[in-house]
């Protein structure tokens, strides 16, 4: 990123101005390290006590070992790496190896909707395109938005009122 004083903040990738970036929460990020490092105090624990011989090596510890390792570092990279992002005339979710844009004139409308029926207390906000062959933006309230965003993601047209 670079600053231009006119514009405000400007993407390298995209010559629009970058209006806000809202990025994971930070308790939710600080959780996923905490879960990483358990995972590899876990790991440690359980080659000292091979080498130790206290335990004898096996398949199944080495994968069990593999699991934890790989799936606490992928949920941290992926709490670091997920951003929201609002430009000028767009609107971005980044994730780890992906991102998802939808210029505001290709935006149809929005929804929202409980991660596992209505009684959750995750809410996942979905920005639906105009047309099929742009991409549904769907991401979870786990950011840090601010009033801000809330009111730009309110002004676009409620489906799922229209639906009803």
């Amino acid at each position: 990123m670079r600053q231009n004083p006119s514009l405000g903040l400007v993407d390298m990738n995209n010559s629009a101005p970058l209006l806000a970036v809202y990025r994971v929460k930070g308790s939710i990020r600080t959780s996923a390290l905490a879960m990483l490092a358990t995972g590899l105090i876990f790991t440690i624990g359980i080659v000292s006590r091979v080498k130790l011989g206290l335990q004898q090596p096996s398949t199944e510890t080495a994968l069990l070992i593999s699991v934890v390792v790989l799936g606490t570092a992928i949920f941290a990279l992926h709490t670091f790496t997920s951003t929201v992002r609002l430009t000028a005339d767009s609107v971005e979710k980044r994730y780890l190896l992906t991102i998802a844009s939808l210029a505001f004139n290709e935006i149809r409308g929005r929804r929202q909707i409980g991660a596992s029926g209505e009684e959750s207390n995750i809410r996942f906000y979905v920005i639906v395109p105009t047309h099929r062959s742009l991409p549904t933006i769907k991401f979870a309230e786990y950011h840090e938005f601010d009033d801000a965003f809330y009111e730009w993601f309110l002004s676009l047209p409620d489906l799922d009122a229209k639906a009803k």
